[in-house]
């Protein structure tokens, strides 16, 4: 790593500058907000515009506070440099993820991360000093001298030669009165991950390899590739549940929408081991729930990706044609996670299965009147009787430490079958369970 507090700021300038013109792979970092307020200020000092180099070491402070990047490091620049390399997108992160060996581009990518590890030795402190550095140079440079006709007449008297006054160009660069007391702040607090990530385990060591500071990170190119290989890219490394409105994927916090294990047990536990397959890489027929409303399929679906939390899992609340998953499927196909697409409510059953990538699985809800079609695995939620109804009364009641006697219980489950003239219903058990309460 390079040491910056060993650097004079002309130094430093010109090497920041190369790095950053040196970026390929990793171009877009350059062109981001933080990168560029950094060669401002570079820029800035070379030219001897004290005023802008100040301005751009604080416009690069308040960007990296704003830029997104994970609090992970402690320090400002490290995040960022560590969410640009792991967590945005880029041309590597991509090609690792499908599994899909451009050497050209891997070898860039080696050069690129050497880079991005020599920034990583900057911190803003150096930066401030540099500034600093420059500043007091210029002003020895800018004291009043001999005024012109006292130059002649003392080169006369001597006998001296007068020689045209140099002019200089970053001397003749009008400095501000002073500087701000203070350098920008970048350190913030100790190493921790301080927010939840899908794949914090294996992000966790990322972080860890990567901060130590003893290995050049163009060492680590193959390991970076592999955590690439298995955990996939940008937000499939944040977020385990999302929502497809259009053909954009929205990031949901986790979601389960019934408090307790669904109701219908038997039916849950055939649609789980059927995840549990597909997650095993035995299969992936698509599978429909079907039954009438209120019977609680789209609990189930959010039910089935809170308990596999391997499984990424991809909420499409109408789908009406095929051809509408088609970007989705693209998508998806270059990733190395396994997904669930959840249709809800679908009217869709003509699905190739050929046009479905290996790791997704077909998961979709329909009424109870509808036919399968060509979903090999179909699960009808079909509505409780008198008894089945008071059993999934109590257990909620018992969930939530409010147990009642068994007659209570069913005499309210009574009433209920008479006020809905016999629609007895997950969702029904539910309002019986909470007005019981």
């Amino acid at each position: 790593m390079r040491q910056f507090h060993d650097c004079s700021w002309l130094e430093a300038a010109e090497a920041i500058l190369a790095m950053t013109s040196r970026l390929t792979v990793m171009k877009a970092a350059a062109e981001d907000k933080p990168m560029k307020e950094l060669a401002r200020c570079m820029e800035s000092l070379l030219l001897g515009d004290i005023r802008s180099a100040s301005n751009a070491a604080f416009d690069m402070t308040a960007a990296l506070l704003t830029s997104g990047a994970r609090r992970v490091s402690g320090d400002l620049m490290r995040d960022y440099l560590l969410h640009r390399l792991l967590i945005e997108p880029n041309p590597f992160s991509r090609m690792a993820a499908a599994n899909v060996l451009d050497e050209a581009l891997y070898n860039a990518m080696r050069v690129d991360m050497g880079i991005l590890y020599e920034l990583m030795g900057l911190d803003s402190a150096d930066l401030y000093r540099y500034i600093t550095e420059r500043y007091n140079q210029l002003r020895v440079k800018t004291r009043p001298g001999l005024d012109d006709t006292t130059r002649l007449a003392s080169a006369a008297w001597g006998g001296a030669v007068l020689r045209p006054k140099q002019d200089d160009g970053a001397g003749q660069s009008i400095l501000p009165a002073m500087l701000p007391d203070s350098a920008p702040v970048w350190h913030y607090g100790d190493e921790e991950m301080r927010d939840t990530y899908a794949a914090d385990e294996a992000l966790e060591e990322m972080y860890h390899r990567l901060l130590e500071g003893g290995l050049d990170w163009s060492s680590m190119t193959e390991d970076v590739w592999n955590f690439f290989a298995s955990y996939g890219t940008g937000d499939f490394l944040k977020y385990r549940q999302f929502m497809l409105r259009g053909e954009r994927l929205i990031p949901l916090k986790d979601i389960r929408l019934s408090p307790v294990q669904p109701l219908m047990e038997a039916e849950y536990r055939a649609c789980l081991e059927h995840c549990i397959e597909f997650m095993r890489g035995n299969l992936a027929d698509p599978m429909l729930i079907t039954g009438s409303a209120g019977m609680g399929k789209t609990t189930m679906l959010f039910s089935l990706a809170d308990e596999l939390p391997e499984m990424r899992f991809i909420y499409v609340p109408e789908c009406r044609s095929i051809t509408q998953l088609a970007p989705l499927f693209e998508e998806l196909s270059h990733q190395p996670l396994k997904f669930m697409v959840a249709l809800d409510d679908t009217q869709v059953r003509d699905f190739a299965v050929r046009a479905v990538p290996v790791n997704v699985l077909i998961a979709a809800t329909a009424s109870e009147s509808e036919g399968c079609g060509m979903f090999t695995k179909c699960i009808r939620l079909k509505k409780p009787q008198l008894d089945g109804f008071a059993n999934m009364v109590q257990r909620l009641l018992d969930a939530a430490g409010a147990a009642l006697p068994r007659e209570v219980v069913r005499s309210a489950c009574v009433d209920c079958q008479v006020d809905t003239k016999g629609e007895l219903t997950v969702a029904t058990a539910v309002s019986v369970a909470e007005g019981l309460r």
